[in-house]
């Protein structure tokens, strides 16, 4: 999946968990002061994550996650992965 498809998915499910609407988000973007994500909200965006994809994303990744570039990074690598577990 190409980044910017990505970052649209992720996009719409953020815009799922919170509620929110957000015209524009750069991958500079901040996740909780750019974006005001709270740790539940930073809880339930994984999740939602995880389930569309079909990924987990380990706690220790998670820390290393600051703006929406970050998440981006993490989710093309996981979803690498699993296509070439799934090729295997």
């Amino acid at each position: 999946m190409e980044r910017s498809q990505l970052s649209a998915v992720v996009l719409e499910l953020l815009e799922k968990e919170t509620g929110e609407t957000y015209p524009v988000v750069e991958e500079s973007t901040t996740l909780r002061e750019g974006l005001n994500l709270d740790s539940l909200d930073m809880a339930g965006l994984v999740l939602h994550i995880e389930s569309h994809f079909g990924i987990q994303i380990e706690t220790e990744l998670l820390d290393g996650i600051h703006s929406v570039g970050d998440l981006l990074d993490v989710l093309q690598s996981k979803l690498a992965a699993k296509t070439v577990r799934r090729a295997a």
